[in-house]
């Protein structure tokens, strides 16, 4: 009686530590998927700062010039206001350790709800949108932008409306969130873009 429990105990060990293994292995591909994604996103964002500066000494006009030395004045901005919240959230934090890397970053939130950060981070992104919106007059752009800085309320899987700070970053691991607020950088580049565009269009 005693051996087959005794097997039966050794089993159930080698099928947790197997399984325990297929996590560990799946939780880091998803680590380096997160991390490989990052990098290109990062890699993509230096030719669109090139792209931005080329376009920039292109306006000659010098009411659209002044328009386009806010833009890029706000753009930048935000861009460092964005890398400062990635190197916030990552603190003393090993960038290599996927475990770390895996595990979830709150820093826009209480229990309560948002966090001084997570309003400020709001505050921010609305206050871009709404003063690059204000720099163009084509309805085009101006949903664009409006649309890539829309910090309204979004329905989730379920289907239910929720807070878009809390959809895309509450209880994601620290590689997510990491990932999205380079995504955004990379997004504000693209916008620039688009403004500058607009401007050598109606000089």
């Amino acid at each position: 009686m005693k051996k087959p429990l005794l097997i039966i105990l050794v089993l159930l060990v080698f099928v947790v530590s197997g399984i325990s293994f297929l996590v560990s292995r799946a939780r880091k591909k998803m680590f380096t998927d997160y991390v490989r994604m990052d990098q290109k996103l990062e890699q993509i964002a230096y030719p669109l700062e090139k792209e931005n500066d080329s376009l920039l000494q292109l306006i000659t006009d010098p009411d659209m010039w002044h328009k386009a030395q806010e833009v890029s004045f706000l753009t930048k901005d935000f861009k460092k206001y964005l890398e400062s919240v990635k190197l916030e959230m990552l603190g003393e934090k090993d960038s290599e350790n996927y475990e770390l890397m895996d595990q979830p970053n709150n820093m826009f939130f209480t229990e309560n709800g948002l966090s001084q950060k997570g309003k400020e981070f709001i505050t921010r992104t609305n206050e871009l949108r709404e003063n690059l919106i204000a720099l163009v007059e084509t309805p085009r752009l101006k949903t664009k932008i409006n649309n890539t800085l829309s910090t309204g309320q979004v329905r989730d899987r379920d289907g239910r409306r929720r807070n878009w700070l809390e959809v895309n970053f509450k209880d994601f691991p620290l590689i997510a969130s990491i990932k999205k607020l380079t995504r955004m950088q990379s997004d504000v580049s693209k916008i620039e873009a688009s403004i500058y565009r607009n401007y050598l269009m109606t000089r």
